[in-house]
């Protein structure tokens, strides 16, 4: 007989869907569903954005020299690029919606 443990090996396949979302009182969130297995039922989890930039910033401040603020900087690096690219196609998604609303509009008056 074995002597009782306090580890445990569980394994189970896992499929973690990530969104984005900014709920109707402006506040941002990350978003995680998880699915175990095949099933299409889902537990979320819902982080505030802030947060984890708190989080992120009370790591780092642990940190002394360039390990903390060096990855303070490439985090914001990372975040400014991605804003630029949500804002660029943001752009390209109205300019279409503005010129499919036009084109329909003058459509009608034909």
């Amino acid at each position: 007989m074995s002597s009782p443990s306090d580890t445990a090996t569980l394994e189970m396949s896992l499929l973690v869907e990530n969104d984005l979302e900014v709920d109707n009182d402006g506040r941002f969130h990350v978003v995680s569903h998880i699915f175990l297995d095949d099933s299409d039922d889902s537990t979320e989890i819902r982080v505030e954005f802030d947060h984890i930039i708190d989080s992120i910033i009370d790591f780092a401040s642990i940190e002394k020299g360039a390990a903390g603020y060096g990855q303070l900087y490439l985090i914001a690096h990372e975040l400014d690029r991605h804003s630029n690219n949500l804002r660029d196609v943001a752009g390209l998604m109205e300019d279409k919606s503005v010129s499919d609303e036009v084109e329909y509009e003058s459509e009608d008056l034909i």
